[in-house]
């Protein structure tokens, strides 16, 4: 497999081939030809490899997979408007090298979670990825399409790096998508199609950032969140079917991080009006469904809910005396109880409809993660365990495996502090204990594991 510049040819890989070497992968509901059918923006027959080098024997399947499975499963709607990997990224790696190897090397690595044989391939690719990436960074000066390049690239292997159990890179390339995304606002003159790339680079850039901050503490310089118009697809109550809940709520969430982090490792005052506040956003916050045809068995609003659930579930864990912390004086917005039926809402609610919910990207591990580290019986745990069990069972999210072990940690933990005979000697190695300026019970379980960077997207 060679990493220098390519030229591409067409070559026939049938729907059959792709059923022989994936069909242990694919979701149950997505075997059949019938389902399939619906998927795919390219002609059924039309996959592509590099007509230099020695192209390995996975790769036409790997663009198949990669446009039949992941593209399809990637959002709640697929089309044009919606589905930025069909018809945004797929079509530029079709032309890039770069972008080329990247698109192969998430396939692989995704396809790898159930085939260890796909793994040499994926870190090939990946290798080629970053080769390329070096390359054109090294270059004077960018046009247009060479900065819409490295940014689609770059935002390629932030992906890679969560679809690979979570690989603590993906923060670095994510902080280097900010510096990329700031550059690329100071060209004037932009073409649509630029322009179109900008608000999906935006939402992407927004998203994870986002979520990344309710669960670990992110170093990212001059951090700033891009303003809801630079991220919009519809009106800001929409639900985005690539999030899975609104514009409106992530920067309700963000607020919340806001809250979390204003102030590190000494005593807050937070206002109690300000809580209420933001609690009264969240409760009133009303999600609507995209305005195009969507297919009601996606299960969009049960998803957009899970996700407002988790916020304040959230918003309860920032404003607990029991957070990792543990300096916060208690405020009178919410009692133990609310915060139980949190928890027991998200899971009632993902239960109730988990089999069409965990059909795309988008299904709501977010709120589940976090209600997972908020159980605390053996009824809640035992749900949690089993959803976590059935998601794995997919094999299509790398970064399910790391969420789970990190919840079973807090719970650990939390455990261990409740047997009050050893609760003094506990307590008194927390004291000394370095971590305990972790802000959440979760991210101190992350820090114990090896400084793991969980992404819940």
């Amino acid at each position: 497999m060679g990493c220098s510049k390519q030229n591409y040819i067409f070559l026939n890989t049938t729907f059959e081939d792709l059923e022989i070497h994936v069909d242990d992968v694919l979701p149950r509901q997505a075997r059949s030809p019938k389902t399939l059918t619906g998927y795919g923006s390219l002609p059924r027959c039309l996959s592509t490899f590099p007509k230099g080098g020695k192209p390995s024997d996975y790769d036409p399947v790997l663009l198949s997979y990669f446009e039949d499975i992941i593209c399809s499963s990637s959002t709640l709607v697929d089309n044009a408007h919606y589905n930025p990997y069909r018809y945004l990224i797929l079509p530029m790696a079709l032309e890039s090298d770069g972008l080329y190897h990247a698109t192969l090397a998430i396939a692989a690595n995704t396809l790898c979670l159930s085939d260890s044989r796909y793994r040499l391939p994926a870190l090939e690719h990946h290798h080629c990825a970053l080769v390329y990436l070096k390359e054109i960074l090294g270059h004077k000066t960018w046009g247009e399409k060479e900065l819409d390049e490295i940014l689609g690239l770059v935002l390629m292997l932030c992906w890679f790096d969560i679809s690979d159990n979570s690989r603590p890179s993906w923060v670095t390339h994510l902080s280097g998508f900010q510096d990329l995304i700031r550059t690329r606002q100071e060209r004037p003159g932009r073409s649509f199609h630029s322009q179109t790339l900008s608000g999906f680079f935006n939402r992407y850039f927004a998203f994870h950032l986002v979520l990344a901050r309710t669960a670990f503490r992110v170093d990212i310089p001059n951090y700033k969140l891009p303003t809801s118009t630079d991220f919009m697809i519809e009106s800001p109550d929409t639900i985005d079917p690539y999030m899975g809940f609104s514009q409106s709520l992530l920067l309700l969430i963000d607020r919340v991080t806001e809250l979390a982090w204003s102030k590190e490792d000494e005593q807050i005052n937070i206002s109690p009006s300000t809580v209420h506040t933001l609690k009264k956003d969240l409760e009133d916050i009303q999600q609507r469904l995209p305005s195009e045809q969507i297919d009601p068995t996606t299960e969009c609003a049960s998803i957009a809910e899970a996700n407002r659930l988790g916020a304040l579930l959230l918003l309860h864990e920032t404003c607990s005396p029991k957070s990792a912390s543990a300096n916060k004086p208690s405020l009178p917005i919410f009692d133990q109880e609310e915060k139980n039926q949190f928890v027991k809402r998200i899971l009632s609610l993902i239960m109730g409809k988990k089999a069409n919910m965990m059909r795309t990207a988008a299904l709501p591990l977010w709120p589940l993660f976090l209600a997972g580290c908020c159980a605390r019986g053996d009824e809640e745990r035992v749900i949690v365990l089993r959803l976590f069990e059935e998601l794995n069972d997919i094999r299509r999210f790398g970064n399910i495996s790391p969420a789970k072990e990190v919840i079973e940690m807090v719970w650990r933990r939390r455990d261990l502090l409740a047997d009050e005979g050893k609760r003094q000697s506990v307590d008194t190695k927390l004291k000394k204990d370095p971590l305990r300026g972790a802000r959440f019970t979760w991210e101190h379980a992350m820090v114990m594991l090896g400084d793991w960077k969980l992404s819940l997207t």
